[in-house]
């Protein structure tokens, strides 16, 4: 027997090196732990690494040593399993997964412990009665909790059914049981929301935990969880990877979110990963939503999940009245197509009355596009095949794909003319304008990507909404997810097709789940509420089963043209999406590829669609082709990943793998 080495994947993002390296340790050092962080000669450089395992490395290979073992805490166990895991089924560098989940570096100076910059507070009523929904559903998961085995539940109650007081309660089931819970929302700007309520029950137990914390505070988190000292741990998809000790519940507010999803490598969806944590942990797993995806809500059909439904909002509170305006009919009586006439009334009358009004328009900046009346020219970005997007506060022309910016120009590039360039489409800046000439004493604020960049900008807006200095909050997606004013008892929604159209086969259950979560938003206090949605086709499935709030007809027709396609849940898609400088080159390996993988899978229940230009063909100057894999990708990965590899020696063109993927 030869002596048992190290093996270390090294810390480099290259596709060549997606695999470990033998290492011998030192003889004057301690055996470090599998999981620990190292520093390692690598040809020329110095890196950092990790520890995977030990063994027996293969004879002829010249070893180096261990360079230093840092006394850092390393990787837990389980962390390492999962990170193993999601490496395998997501075809991405354990490297790159493991950076995911690398602790912070202790700070050099003594970490001060921050308080009260939540804006937002939360009362919770002292003795609050639970529906009969609500007590049924409380009941499963508290025997699943003392049962200490891992089960889990799909929640499915409409908007303002009470789902966060369940939440509460099984948590303080889990904590009494001095277990931990981790609380996941699908983005950063929820979190104050989310704290108060906890700390509203926990106090000092409850932590935020996201990316734009201070290096400082996100070491402190860290520990007090690892110690257990923080019971309750709320934050986006990251805080999955927190380094529990006796987590016991997982809830997943809005599990339907596509926020949960990592958009960039490595890939990964947060919703499987608190799966594989959960199992591990034989904890329980709650997912929440009142529009659940067609993944969960077709693994609870099949028996994989126990549903929890919810239908009714407690204390007889009716779900709000639902008006379609079709704006085909607007416009034939000459109505601009912004504010539909009977939405400005009804924005008049909440005014009056002191109540509260919300407006969603899924769309960013103040016109989609810009062009020279003259010659017809749109003004697109340099670097990507996307219009360039008109933002009046500062008077630019923005990419929202790769940020870059330039002014307005005063004549058209392409023939000259003097002519004022015009705008076409509808931004939530120019509805902005409007709203504020329809009705110059209210007080309106927008929430947007663009108003909240600062930090603590979101809770501001939404804390002055909560204390009714707001009387108009105009709002991208992120109105629409989980908040809840008592006040508001109108909801206008400006454009409801905005996702129809695109080139997605997710595009009507987002504008279903979008749909219905902003009308949620109304009538969820003693007020009765109203929604007032506006569309160029009211006939559509998705739009007529969220003004019904009827979730099984939506249901239904989704799930029977996803199941003839063979789209996700009913098979399995991976994206192969490949990019480089030279468009030529790019597509010439995409048919090598494609044919390929043709010859590889032709026995497989697989099909190799494309290649095809990526409907944004070129992205900061880098030409994208794609191709996907569709069927039953189960057992087909090691094949998939070792040709990926061949191809990645031989050409610059990066080939990036996408299991599941999102967006386009």
């Amino acid at each position: 027997m030869g002596e048992a080495c190290a093996e270390v994947t090294v810390d480099i993002n290259h596709p060549f090196l997606d695999h470990f390296f033998y290492y011998r340790v030192p003889p004057h050092f301690p055996m470090p732990e599998i999981g620990t962080r190292v520093v390692v000669p690598f040809g020329h450089l110095i890196v950092h690494g990790w520890i995977i395992g030990y063994s027996e490395p293969p004879r002829g290979i010249q070893l180096k040593e261990i360079l230093s073992v840092s006394s850092e805490p390393g990787l837990t166990p389980e962390l390492l399993k999962i990170g193993r895991w999601m490496a395998d089924y997501y075809v991405q560098p354990l490297a790159e997964i493991l950076k995911l989940m690398a602790p912070p570096a202790k700070p050099l100076r003594k970490v001060k412990t921050q308080s009260g910059q939540n804006t937002l507070t939360f009362t919770r009523p002292r003795r609050l009665v639970l529906s009969r929904e609500q007590v049924k559903a409380l009941h499963e998961i508290e025997v699943a909790l003392h049962d200490c085995c891992f089960k889990q539940f799909l929640l499915h109650g409409v908007t303002g059914s009470g789902k966060t007081e369940v939440y509460l309660r099984a948590a303080a089931t889990a904590v009494s049981m001095n277990r931990q819970v981790l609380y996941l929302v699908p983005e950063i700007a929820l979190t104050p929301q989310a704290e108060a309520w906890f700390q509203s029950v926990f106090g000092d137990q409850v932590a935020i935990w996201h990316s734009r914390q201070g290096h400082c505070e996100k070491y402190r988190i860290y520990e007090d969880i690892k110690s257990g000292r923080v019971k309750i741990l709320i934050g986006p998809r990251s805080a999955v990877f927190a380094p529990f000790q006796n987590v016991g519940l997982i809830i997943i507010d809005e599990e339907h979110d596509p926020s949960y999803k990592q958009q960039e490598q490595p890939y990964y969806h947060a919703r499987d990963v608190a799966y594989q944590r959960a199992r591990y942990n034989r904890a329980v797993l709650i997912l929440g939503s009142a529009t659940p995806s067609l993944e969960s809500f077709t693994h609870a059909v099949k028996g994989h999940y126990r549903m929890l439904t919810m239908q009714q909002r407690p204390l007889g509170r009716e779900l709000p009245r639902i008006t379609v305006i079709d704006l085909r009919s607007e416009q034939q009586v000459g109505s601009s197509g912004l504010i539909s006439r009977y939405l400005r009334e009804q924005i008049a009358l909440r005014l009056e009355r002191k109540e509260q009004v919300i407006l969603f328009l899924n769309r960013r900046g103040y016109a989609p596009l810009v062009f020279c009346p003259e010659c017809g020219y749109v003004l697109k970005c340099k670097k990507c095949s996307i219009s360039l997007v008109y933002h009046q506060a500062t008077r630019n022309l923005q990419c929202h794909y790769c940020n870059h910016k330039t002014p307005l120009p005063d004549h058209c590039p392409w023939c000259g003319s003097s002519k004022r360039l015009s705008f076409l489409g509808m931004g939530i800046q120019r509805v902005e304008q409007e709203i504020r000439r329809l009705y110059p004493g209210a007080n309106l604020q927008r929430l947007d990507l663009d108003t909240t960049r600062k930090r603590g900008a979101f809770a501001q807006i939404l804390g002055g909404f909560a204390r009714r200095e707001t009387d108009i909050l105009l709002g991208t997606q992120m109105v629409a997810k989980g908040h809840d004013f008592p006040w508001v008892t109108l909801v206008g929604v400006l454009n409801a097709d905005l996702a129809l159209n695109l080139p997605d086969y997710r595009a009507a259950e987002r504008t279903y789940q979008l749909l219905a979560q902003v009308a949620g938003r109304a009538g969820r206090g003693q007020l009765p509420g109203e929604v007032v949605v506006q569309t160029y086709f009211p006939e559509h499935y998705s739009i007529v089963a969220a003004c019904r709030n009827d979730y099984n007809v939506f249901y239904k027709e989704e799930a029977r043209s996803r199941e003839f396609l063979g789209y996700p849940p009913f098979g399995d898609l991976i994206r192969l999406r490949l990019t480089g400088e030279k468009e030529q080159e790019v597509a010439s390996l995409a048919v090598a590829l494609a044919d390929d993988l043709r010859s590889i899978f032709q026995n497989e229940n697989l099909a190799v669609l494309g290649p095809a230009q990526s409907p944004v063909r070129r992205v900061k100057s880098y030409y994208r082709w794609q191709l996907m894999l569709k069927g039953d990708c189960n057992g087909i990965r090691s094949k998939l990943r070792a040709c990926i590899q061949s191809y990645r020696k031989k050409t610059s063109v990066i080939i990036g793998i996408e299991v599941d993927p999102y967006g386009f």
